[in-house]
């Protein structure tokens, strides 16, 4: 009887660890902060099965969580959508109400954001803090970005290959560094204005 003792006492402690559910990581990651600014860890380019990535947007905030993420947003393809026979949804904001919800219990923001898919020389351009992204999925390109301006959205591109030499030389000149500035100021102001539920502390 003693002999079962531990052995009883061993497989509860499994079983009772097994059953413990947690957002955290073994390894989060962490930044310091630099003497009189919040260093704040963000992925502002993300997709879930209502694009082009494999997973529900409820994962994306459970990844977020594991790895000490402050703030993300699904910035799902808008034009490009290969599982829209399987997962069908005329509402472009559908990921991001999901991964609100699910975030809404712990200290994530979620921007609301959306990606607009153009051949070179636009490429792919990510608009964040966007208030809808229906209105935004538009036929010309000219147009999406219109309406993304409209939003107030703050948009940033991936240069792709075959990205003529002018345009580069552009993204990468005196003025555009000088203007980075004020693009992370922006940034900034827009992350403040964000609603946020803290309701763990």
């Amino acid at each position: 009887m003693k002999s079962i003792i531990p052995f009883f006492f061993l497989f509860f402690t499994i079983l009772l660890v097994g059953q413990e559910h947690t957002h955290r990581s073994s390894r989060p990651l962490t930044f310091p902060d630099i003497p009189g600014y919040k260093s704040i860890k963000t992925d502002l380019h993300m997709h879930t099965v209502f694009s082009d990535g494999n997973v529900w947007p409820n994962i994306r905030v459970q990844e977020a969580l594991r790895d000490n993420l402050d703030v993300i947003s699904l910035t799902e393809h808008l034009e490009y959508q290969p599982h829209s026979q399987d997962i069908p949804h005329p509402d472009r904001n559908r990921s991001y109400e999901i991964a609100l919800k699910e975030a809404a219990d712990y200290d994530l923001l979620i921007v609301h954001g959306s990606e607009i898919t153009r051949s070179a020389p636009m490429g792919h351009n990510n608009a964040v803090f966007i208030d809808d992204a229906n209105p935004i999925l538009q036929e010309k390109a000219a147009d999406a970005f219109t309406e993304a301006k409209k939003q107030g959205a703050f948009v940033f591109g991936i240069i792709l290959p075959g990205t003529p030499k002018t345009l580069m030389e552009t993204l990468f000149s005196a003025t555009f560094k000088k203007n980075a500035l004020k693009m992370a100021n922006f940034m900034v102001s827009r992350l403040l204005t964000l609603p946020i539920t803290r309701r763990n502390p």
